[in-house]
């Protein structure tokens, strides 16, 4: 079997390097009846650990067996890691003693509306675990607000884990004469030059003659000696401020290198489980997905215990473990003015959004100022044990229907930072009231929401039973794959496993639209209008640059299904098809704007309004997978693909484009349902065409269906010459790689990449501070008029106009399609241009900017 590796961190901005070792660790699943004795003896090997009541241990073997020894379900590695140095700023304060933490009232927490929420709930009476290093007992902040936690690594080496009960009472966990402030290089901490509310003439938060940053010359920066050193005792300071009547329980699953891994993590969450915990805060990360943390979660949940993760810090839709699994609440970080922090991740990972940049809180031996996903996950964790007090029901109904949304000032990830910026007054005001605590979430986070395939021969009628008898609901039961969309409690999945006919049990991901940067004039999501380009009718650059169409290429007699957020059929500028298609029933109106714009680069019309498609004599098929936040799953693609599989030869004129300017992070072996689905029309001859995405961080082997051979991915490009206001930089010339695109060399035999790029964007001006800013392409507006936006997005629609124009003209076949848009494109070989951000055109392809016939 594979091996699965599992890297843990404790997020406050950090880069990692892997502990070596000569023996491996592993953790063993063995069946009820097995002895581990016995299992550890056949493979020389020596148990290290359990988990109690679940049949899971930690062994130290010399290497992985070839196969399982009889008895053993599962084997997996278990590897540690080791946490960095991390830097921060100190704080010198002369505080009071008392119940709330001097530092409650700070900026971040009156934007959340800390203070008035304390009127309505205190979180007396709820216990919130924090899995996390060793914390600081006797620090003045945390006082009466500990209870007893539990040390699973001990004063021992990290794999004796011998654990040793905490009191309150005991001594701190760290000598006050050896603590040191944070250090890390890369993080972006507060600056006493640049934070203004700690400036006495700006703001009163801080009287300067009692609070001050440590002077740098002396100890502003001081080295930490140990890599795990504070992290605990910062996220405690944050949970005792917020819900000071709540009780922190403390589990230390990380030593004071700063090492931890996937078992002691599961090892601590069930322990918090079993001893009263109602909340369980985990400001930690794993970079894949570890069974063993999974089935704790699911352990908590099923007890009615809430689980809240921080989302990461790495600037990446990438999912984020355990942030992205259903049932955990997922905190991205935010700051003052509600724009997602540079470092925080965004997408799948996220529930909601929470202050997460130059908070205040405590540190061994005194305060400190950090940024990270770790302290925003700290504040929703606080916030669910201010909910938790008043209610056991609908606790992450009350999160999410409070939240604030924040797309508008955060248009490049609009629809991609969950709910929005929590904010406590409002969850504590107004309760849904739920039988449970275990949520119902929209499209964006697919709670419970699983994809199942069973064998080939299959039948949908037999499919509905399976999933009937196990206690599942059937959300889609599908034609072009032998697959069904469910919705089903951890009970139900154990059922459908044991049923031979079941090959996958996946979980739905989350999709969203390749949005990107827009300029000041709108954005698709929202449907911001922009300038309308005047009264009369107006050719996009875009389209300009890649070619007008004429008479003979416009695209007549070529049907192109836009997968999206609906199309307008008020916008007299477009002229959908009446044969629709909406995974959430109901009709196919566009209630989002981007699945509009889209549609507007392919076909809108010639006439004297608006803009003019690249392929305006196409028709346009409305297939709605996305929600009024341009967010949908994987289950709503394959619906959509599964009706477009259905009808695309039954419709006049026939579907033979399908543009999808959407996805997520993934693998192409993720979801064997979703590309069957995709192979199926593949198969049949019709070209899908996906937007790369805009995460330069990736490449489209990272992203799905990107990662699928079986699509033409397209690549954003500048369609014009943009301006520069930086005295040392010159203008980002057209057909230059788009700073955000996401990018990935096309392979000739696994047809795997970019296939073609093109226009996404008007331009990219440089500003006086040299930084670069993207202006958006003029599109259609939902509703009416225009609108302006950037992407990969808006470079797909361009590409799937000039393959409806490449059928036009009697040419078809997927491959056939792809070689013609690679040999005959414009400056072959000479564009995508060096971005002027990255340095170059990341993969080193120029396979240049599509052409129509």
């Amino acid at each position: 079997m594979n091996a699965k590796r599992i890297a843990l961190t404790l997020l406050v901005l950090m880069v990692v390097s892997i502990n070596a070792s000569a023996a491996t660790t592993v953790i063993v699943q063995i069946a009820k009846n097995a002895d581990i004795n016995s299992i550890a003896a056949s493979l020389g090997g020596t148990i290290l650990d359990s988990i109690s009541g679940d049949s899971t241990y930690l062994l130290s073997i010399p290497s992985m067996p070839g196969t399982l020894p009889p008895g053993v379900l599962s084997m997996t590695v278990d590897t540690p890691l080791v946490l960095p140095r991390f830097r921060g700023a100190g704080l010198s304060v002369a505080a009071n003693a008392g119940a709330l933490p001097w530092y409650a009232n700070q900026p971040a927490f009156q934007l959340i509306n800390a203070p008035s929420a304390r009127g309505k709930s205190t979180g007396r009476g709820v216990i919130v675990a924090d899995v996390d290093a060793r914390v600081d007992v006797s620090h003045p902040a945390l006082r009466g607000h500990l209870t007893t936690g539990y040390d699973f690594i001990g004063n021992t080496d990290l794999k004796t884990r011998t654990g040793a009960t905490l009191e309150q009472s005991t001594a701190s966990f760290l000598d006050q004469s050896t603590a040191s402030f944070l250090d890390q290089s890369t993080a972006s901490f507060l600056d006493q030059s640049t934070a203004s509310f700690l400036d006495q003439s700006t703001a009163s938060f801080l009287d300067q003659s009692t609070a001050s940053f440590l002077d740098q010359s002396t100890a502003s920066f001081l080295e930490a000696g140990t890599a795990g050193h504070g992290h605990a005792t910062m996220v405690a300071g944050i949970i005792a401020a917020l819900a000071p009547d709540a009780l922190i329980m403390p589990l230390r699953a990380f030593d004071d290198n700063g090492i931890g891994d996937a078992f002691q993590v599961a090892k601590a969450i069930r322990y918090a489980v079993r001893n009263g915990a109602q909340v369980i805060n985990l400001s930690l990360g794993l970079t894949s997905d570890a069974a063993e943390v999974r089935s704790a979660i699911n352990f908590a949940i099923a007890n009615n215990v809430a689980v809240v993760a921080a989302g990461g810090n790495n600037n990446s839709s990438q999912p984020h473990y355990p942030a992205a699994l259903p049932n955990v609440i997922g905190a991205a970080a935010t700051d003052l003015h509600d724009l997602k922090a540079s470092f925080s991740d965004f997408g799948q990972s996220v529930f909601v959004a929470a202050p997460g940049v130059e908070i205040i809180t405590a540190y061994p031996g005194g305060y400190a100022v950090g940024s990270g996903t770790s302290f925003s996950s700290a504040i929703v964790a606080a916030e669910v044990a201010l909910i938790r007090s008043l209610t056991t029901n609908g606790i992450y109904d009350a999160v999410a229907a409070s939240a604030v949304n924040i797309d508008v000032v955060n248009p490049a990830y609009a629809g991609q930072l969950g709910y929005g910026r929590i904010d406590l007054l409002a969850a504590v005001s107004s309760m849904p009231q739920r039988t449970s605590a275990i949520p119902q979430g929209r499209a964006s986070r697919n709670f419970d929401r699983y994809i199942v395939r069973f064998s080939p021969g299959s039948g949908k009628a037999d499919r509905a039973v399976a999933a009937g008898q196990a206690g599942a609901s059937v959300r889609f039961n599908y034609d072009i794959v032998e697959s069904i969309a469910i919705e089903a409690p951890p009970q139900a999945l154990q059922g459908l496993a044991r049923n031979p006919n079941v090959i996958e049990i996946v979980p739905d991901q989350a999709v969203f639209a390749s949005q990107a940067a827009v300029d000041s004039t709108g954005s698709f999501a929202g449907g911001s209008s922009g300038s309308g380009g005047g009264t009369g009718q107006v050719t996009p650059s875009g389209i300009t640059r890649v070619g007008t169409p004429n008479t003979g290429s416009d695209g007549f007699g070529v049907g192109v299904a836009i997968m999206d957020s609906g199309i307008d059929f008020v916008n007299t500028d477009l002229a959908p098809a009446s044969q629709t298609f909406s995974a959430f029933g109901g009709t196919c109106q566009d209630d989002n704007g981007h699945g509009t714009a889209v549609a507007g680069l392919v076909a809108a019309l010639n006439n004297t309004t608006g803009i003019v498609g690249v392929a305006p004599k196409s028709t346009l098929y409305c297939v709605k997978v996305l929600d009024s936040a341009a967010v949908g799953s994987d289950s709503n693609i394959i619906a959509g693909l599964d009706w477009i599989n259905k009808n695309w030869n039954l419709v006049t004129p026939n579907i033979r484009v399908v543009n999808m300017s959407l996805g997520r992070a993934g693998t192409i072996s993720d979801n064997s349902s979703y590309r069957t689905a995709i192979q199926a029309l593949y198969n049949k001859g019709i070209v899908i065409v996906t937007a790369a995405g805009n995460d330069a961080t990736v490449t489209v082997t990272q992203r799905v269906p990107m990662a699928y051979p079986e699509v033409l991915n397209v690549a954003s490009t500048t369609a014009l010459k943009g301006t520069t206001a930086c005295k040392s930089q010159a203008a980002i010339v057209a057909d230059s790689a788009s700073y955000f695109t996401t990018d990935g060399k096309f392979d000739l035999i696994s047809k795997i990449g970019i296939t073609i790029s093109a226009p996404g964007e008007d331009s990219e001006n440089i500003n006086s501070a040299c930084g670069v800013t993207s202006v958006g392409m003029l599109t259609t507006n939902r509703g009416s008029g225009t609108v302006r936006a950037s992407g990969s997005s808006v470079s797909a629609p361009l590409v799937s106009g000039v393959v409806a124009r490449l059928m036009q003209k009697g040419n078809s076949g997927v491959e056939n399609i792809r070689s013609i848009l690679r040999s005959t494109a414009s400056q072959l070989g000479t564009a995508p241009i060096d971005s002027r951000l990255s340095g170059y055109t990341f993969d080193g392809e120029r396979e240049g900017i599509a052409k129509p016939p």
